[in-house]
C-alpha cells in the first residue's frame, strides 16, 4: 500500500475481480419524541398502492435548518465535527494540495450563534513538528484532547495534548507495521475512557488498551467497507458496535456480549451509520433512513426523523457525524465526495409541523436507485408539503424474482400501484400494450424544446404513433477496445462467430454474461433489423454465435472458485452482460476488451490500456447506448401533475449534476459540468493475485473526458432488452452450452416459453 493521503484509490483484485475503496480522513434523552407515523419503505414492506399519507393530520416532527458556515470553509475538507469538553460544537477542517497532502488545519468553535476560528490551535504545531497529516481529533471521557495523523511512511501516530503546548505519544508500538507489512493500522476512530484506557477501532475488530499499551480485550465487529468509517460508541462501561449484521453490546470490563439487537428495518442501503448513546443505555442510529432510537433492553425501533424528508436521504451527500444537542435537538455534518463541500444541519422538534406532509407521491423500483433517491430528496426540499415515498421490491442483494414482477403486474392491471415507475427490469412492452403507462410525449416535447436535454437520448423512445411511455434518467455507453481487425468483428453476429485471431475475441466468461452482452452489442440485428428473438432462425443464429465465441475462450455455464482465481473470472451476472475486460485484453488473454462506461471513473483503466499501444482503439458500439433508470408514470395515478413534476426533477440539472456512479446524465448542462470537473486526487489500480499483472491509472484528462462526452452526444439507439425474455433464453440454453442437447432443441424449448409470455 503506497501513501495516498487524500486520494481515493480503488484496487481491483483481478484474480477475484473484487473492488474496494479506500478513503482518508474524514448525552441526554430527547425531550420531545415524535410518534412514529412514517413507513420505512424498504425491502418491499407494505403495499405499493395508496397515495394518502398515514396520519396526515398529526402535528409535530423535527425540522431541518442549514447552519451558516464561514465562506472559507467551502474550500476546505472535513476532519472532525465534535462536542468539546465545555459542550460547544467544534469543527476541524483542512486544506490539501493536489497530491492530497494536508497543508493547513483549521479549528472553529460555535459560540453565540456563530462560528469563530481559533488561531494558532495547539495541535497544528504538534503536527508540523512531526510532519504529520491530521486524520483524527477526539476528546476523551477523561476531558483530554487527542489527535492522530500519518507520517511520510504512512504510519499512524496518536498524541495526547498537554496544557503547556506539548504532547505525549501513545501506543506507538500498536500502530507500527507488523512483520512483512509496509504499513500499520490507521484507526478510523479512537475513544478514550474515563480511566484513560483507549479503544482503538480497527478494520475488522476493536482493541482495548491501557495507557501503557497493554492489550486488555479485543472485540469482534463487522468490516465497515471503508477505512474512514467506524460504526460504534462507548458509554459508561459498555461498547455498542455492529457484528454479524446486528448491533452488539459488549461489557468493557470483561469483554463479554451483553445483548444483540436486530436493526434490519432501519439500517438503510448505505453502510454508513452514526451510532451514539442517549445517556440511559439506549441507542441512536443516524443514516439515510433518518434518526432512529431504541431503549436499552427494547426490541422496537422508533423513527424520530424520516431521512426522506430531509438531507439525510440525499445520495450526493455523505453523513460524517451526528451529534445530540442540549435541548432535545441534533446536528448533522455532511460532505460531498472526497470530504469537501461541508454542510451542517440543525434538527429541532417543531410541534407545529405536520408529522407527515399532507400530500403523497409513491415511486416504485425493483432495486435501490441512487438517482431516484437523490431526486426524491431534491423534490422533497422543493415541495415540503409533498411526501415522496420510494419503495423497492428487492432485498439488499438485489435479487429480482418472477413472483415480484407478477405481483406488481397484478396490482397495476387492477388500476392501482405507484404513481411513478422505474421500469428497469420490468416488461415495458407489455405495459404499453395493456395501457398501463401514461403517454409522456408532451412532457418530453417541453424538455426537448427547452434545449436542456440531450435530445438524442430521448427520441429513441418515441413510438410510431408519436407516443413516449418511458424516458431514461441515466445511460451507459458500451465501448470496444482493440485493434482494427477485432473491432470490425463486432459488426454482426456472423463476423463475431467468424473471427480468427491470435487470441479469442472475448475473454473467458460465463455463458449467461455472453448471452446478455451479445444481445446488447448486436441489438440492431436481433431486435431492429429482424423479427426479434421470437424468430427461430434468428434465435438459433444468436445461440450459435455465443457458443462459438465462448468455446474459443473456454467459457462455461459456471466456474469453480479455483477456476475463478486462475482465469480471472467469476460467476457474477452483470445485467448487461458487460464486465470490463480491458485488463484481460491488456494482459493478452483476448483480442478485444469490452466495457460499459457509466461515469468517468470507468474510463481510467481502459484509457490507460489504450495508451499502451498505438494500434489500440477505443470506440463506441455504433450508435448504441444502454438506458438506465427508465421512468414512466402509471396511467391510473391520481397525482398526474405531481408525478410529471417528479420526472422533471429527476431530469433536472440539480439532480443530474451529481456523480452518483449509476450512469451518465441525460441533462446537457449536467454532462458538461461533470465533464469539466477535475479530480486530481483520484487513482485506480488493478493487479492479479499471483503478481503476474498490475496496472495503475489516474483520473482521465479533460481531452479524454470530452472525447467520451462527444460519443454520448452522437448516440441514438437505446438497447432495451426485456429482462423476462432474457431470463427465459438463459435458462433455456443451459443444456445446449453444457452439451446436453443441440441448438434446435434449445431454441424450440425457449420459443415455447416465449410464445406464452408474448401472448399474455
Amino acid at each position: 500500500m503506497r501513501k495516498i493521503y487524500g486520494k481515493i484509490t480503488a484496487w481491483i483484485l483481478a484474480a477475484g475481480l473484487a473492488v474496494g475503496l479506500l478513503s482518508g480522513c474524514q448525552k441526554r434523552e430527547v425531550n420531545k419524541i415524535q410518534e412514529s407515523t412514517a413507513s420505512i419503505g424498504v425491502n418491499g414492506q407494505g403495499p405499493i398502492s395508496g397515495h394518502e399519507p398515514e396520519n396526515s393530520g398529526a402535528l409535530g416532527r423535527y425540522g431541518e435548518t442549514q447552519m451558516e458556515l464561514p465562506e472559507e470553509i467551502k474550500e476546505q475538507s472535513l476532519c472532525q465535527f465534535i462536542r468539546g469538553t465545555g459542550g460547544d460544537l467544534e469543527l476541524f477542517t483542512m486544506n490539501r494540495d493536489s497530491s492530497g497532502t494536508v497543508t493547513k488545519v483549521f479549528h472553529y468553535r460555535y459560540q453565540n450563534g456563530a462560528w469563530e476560528k481559533e488561531e494558532n490551535w495547539q495541535g497544528e504545531q504538534i503536527l508540523k513538528d512531526r510532519s504529520l497529516d491530521l486524520s483524527l481529533v477526539t476528546y476523551g471521557m477523561d476531558k483530554g484532547c487527542y489527535i492522530g495523523g500519518t507520517d511520510q511512511e504512512y504510519q499512524f501516530h496518536l498524541f495526547k495534548l498537554k496544557e503547556d503546548g506539548t504532547a505525549t505519544e501513545l501506543l506507538e508500538e500498536v500502530f507500527k507495521p507488523k512483520d512483512g507489512s509496509s504499513y500499520g493500522l490507521i484507526p478510523p476512530k479512537v475513544e478514550v475512557l474515563e480511566n484513560g484506557n483507549l479503544l482503538i477501532y480497527g478494520y475488522w475488530d476493536l482493541s482495548l488498551y491501557d495507557p501503557s499499551g497493554v492489550l486488555l480485550y479485543t472485540f469482534a465487529k463487522d468490516f465497515s467497507g471503508s477505512t474512514s468509517e467506524a460504526r460504534g460508541f462507548c458509554e459508561g462501561e459498555e461498547l455498542v458496535t455492529v457484528q454479524e449484521d446486528q448491533l452488539v453490546r459488549y461489557n468493557l470490563k470483561n469483554g463479554k456480549v451483553l445483548e444483540a439487537i436486530a436493526w434490519e428495518e432501519i439500517k438503510g442501503s448505505r453502510e454508513t451509520v452514526i451510532l451514539f448513546g442517549d445517556g440511559n443505555g439506549g441507542i441512536y442510529a443516524a443514516n439515510e433512513t433518518g434518526l432512529s432510537h431504541i431503549n436499552k433492553g427494547g426490541t422496537l425501533w422508533e423513527i424520530l426523523m424520516d431521512g426522506s424528508l430531509n438531507h439525510m436521504g440525499m445520495r450526493s451527500l455523505f453523513l460524517q457525524q451526528f451529534l445530540q444537542g442540549d435541548q432535545g435537538d441534533f446536528y448533522g455534518a455532511f460532505t460531498s465526495e472526497g470530504g469537501s463541500g461541508i454542510q451542517i444541519f440543525h434538527y429541532a422538534y417543531d410541534q407545529d409541523l405536520s408529522s407527515v406532509p399532507p400530500s403523497g407521491l409513491t415511486v416504485y423500483s425493483l432495486t435501490d436507485n441512487s438517482t431516484v433517491r437523490q431526486a426524491a430528496s431534491q423534490f422533497q426540499s422543493e415541495h415540503p408539503d409533498i411526501r415522496v415515498e420510494v419503495r423497492t421490491a428487492t432485498e439488499k442483494d438485489g435479487t429480482v424474482t418472477e413472483e415480484m414482477i407478477q405481483g406488481l403486474n397484478t396490482e397495476l392491471l387492477s388500476g392501482k400501484g405507484a404513481d411513478v415507475l422505474i421500469l428497469d427490469g420490468l416488461p415495458v412492452d407489455s405495459y404499453i400494450e395493456k395501457g398501463i403507462l401514461m403517454d409522456l410525449s408532451s412532457l418530453v416535447g417541453e424538455l426537448e424544446t427547452s434545449e436542456e436535454m440531450l435530445n438524442n437520448l430521448l427520441e429513441g423512445f418515441r413510438q410510431e404513433d408519436g407516443a413516449i411511455y418511458q424516458v431514461p434518467a441515466r445511460i451507459e455507453i458500451p465501448v470496444l477496445l482493440g485493434e482494427d481487425k477485432a473491432i470490425a468483428a463486432y459488426s454482426s453476429l456472423g463476423t463475431m462467430a467468424g473471427y480468427k485471431g491470435e487470441r479469442p475475441l472475448v475473454p473467458i466468461e460465463i455463458y449467461e454474461n455472453l448471452l446478455r452482452m451479445t444481445a446488447r452489442l448486436q441489438y440492431e440485428e436481433l431486435f431492429i433489423n429482424g423479427k426479434g428473438l421470437a424468430d427461430r432462425d434468428t434465435l438459433i443464429r444468436y445461440l450459435e454465435t455465443v457458443r462459438v465465441i465462448g468455446e474459443a475462450s473456454n467459457s462455461k455455464n459456471s466456474f469453480t472458485e479455483e477456476e475463478g482465481k486462475t482465469y480471472w473470472v467469476s460467476n457474477h451476472v452483470q445485467p448487461s452482460g458487460i464486465r470490463d475486460s480491458a485488463i484481460q485484453y491488456d494482459a493478452g488473454h483476448c483480442d478485444s476488451g469490452i466495457a460499459s462506461f457509466g461515469c468517468f471513473m470507468d474510463l481510467c483503466i481502459p484509457v490507460e490500456v489504450r495508451s499502451h499501444s498505438d494500434k489500440t482503439r477505443m470506440v463506441s458500439v455504433g450508435k448504441l447506448y444502454l438506458p438506465l433508470t427508465l421512468t414512466g408514470i402509471n396511467r391510473s395515478t391520481a397525482n398526474e401533475d405531481m408525478a410529471k413534476e417528479f420526472v422533471r426533477c429527476l431530469l433536472s440539472f440539480e439532480v443530474q449534476k451529481e456523480e452518483l456512479y449509476d450512469g451518465f446524465p441525460v441533462n446537457k448542462k449536467a454532462l458538461e459540468t461533470i465533464t469539466e470537473r477535475e479530480k486530481e486526487s483520484w487513482s485506480v489500480g488493478s493487479s492479479a493475485g499471483d503478481g503476474s499483472y498490475e496496472i495503475h491509472a489516474d483520473w482521465p484528462d479533460l481531452e479524454t473526458r470530452r472525447e467520451v462526452a462527444s460519443m454520448i452526444e452522437a448516440l441514438t439507439i437505446p438497447a432495451v432488452v426485456d429482462e423476462t425474455m432474457m431470463n427465459m433464453i438463459v435458462e433455456g440454453s443451459r443444456d445446449y452450452y453444457d452439451n446436453k442437447e443441440n441448438v434446435e432443441a434449445a431454441a424450440d424449448k425457449i420459443l415455447r416459453k416465449l410464445s406464452i409470455y408474448l401472448a399474455e
